[in-house]
């Protein structure tokens, strides 16, 4: 009995769509998304996870990400944290055109790792410095290149009045600084172009005590507490007092 060539081809293309509909049913049922973790021991290997959609749900904070009306003082957010992830607003919800914030309000540490181009100074810090100066939290950033300063400086100062300070390690005298002995230097220079007025001297030894008595009590110790060890106090009063006039 001859088979017609027809007829072998439509048997070949019949066996060749049901060898394409088995591994397709195939990689529906078992993919790596069917492999389920398994704790081994009492965790000798670990017991990380991705956290569920409940759990994360219940463990962060989800605020309307709305930096124009921030930035005209409205809508402010209370909770003060970092925002650690976002998501879309569902369809028929408008109050939150721009998704919402997963804000973790928690006292903690958060690690972001990247490699070069994927996005973690504008994707990542930028929304988390906008948050911050929104809930009005104060914060220190490194800035090797100056991007920050540059976009988010007067963001900081003219939309939600931060007093925004800057460490220049390449250019030190280029810092914004606070001179404790201002007042010192201000009554000692008087009192040196005319030494015959005593009140200019007495106020830069004024001056000299509050700012020594201000670093040797810094942190709310208060010297007349001391005890048997105020002469030490004292003693270190009188010596700071001393060297800043010597100055």
């Amino acid at each position: 009995m001859i088979i017609s060539p027809v007829v072998t081809l439509l048997i070949a293309g019949f066996l060749m769509f049901a060898v394409i509909g088995l591994l397709s049913l195939l990689a529906h049922y078992y993919t790596l998304n069917g492999i389920k973790s398994r704790t081994v021991g009492d965790g000798q290997h670990g017991t990380a996870r991705w956290a569920t959609k409940s759990e994360i749900k219940h463990t962060y904070s989800e605020v309307p990400f709305e930096p124009e009306l921030w930035r005209q003082g409205k809508n402010l957010p209370s909770a003060q944290g970092l925002i650690i992830g976002w998501h879309k607003a569902p369809l028929f919800d408008r109050t939150a055109p721009h998704g919402y914030a997963l804000v973790d309000d928690d006292d903690i540490h958060c690690l972001m790792i990247g490699a070069a181009g994927v996005g973690k100074t504008a994707n990542f810090l930028y929304p988390n410095l906008e948050y911050a100066c929104a809930a009005g939290m104060s914060f220190l950033t490194t800035d090797t290149k100056g991007d920050l300063y540059r976009n988010y400086g007067g963001i900081a100062k003219e939309c939600y009045g931060y007093d925004v300070a800057v460490i220049d390690l390449r250019n030190p005298t280029k810092s914004d600084g606070f001179n404790l002995n201002h007042l010192v230097n201000r009554y000692m220079d008087a009192y040196l172009r005319d030494d015959t007025n005593l009140a200019y001297k007495a106020k830069a030894e004024k001056y000299a005590k509050i700012t020594a008595k201000t670093i040797i009590g810094s942190g709310g110790f208060d010297i007349a507490t001391a005890g048997q060890n105020a002469f030490f106090y004292d003693a270190a009063e009188g010596l700071l007092t001393s060297v800043i006039l010597l100055l």
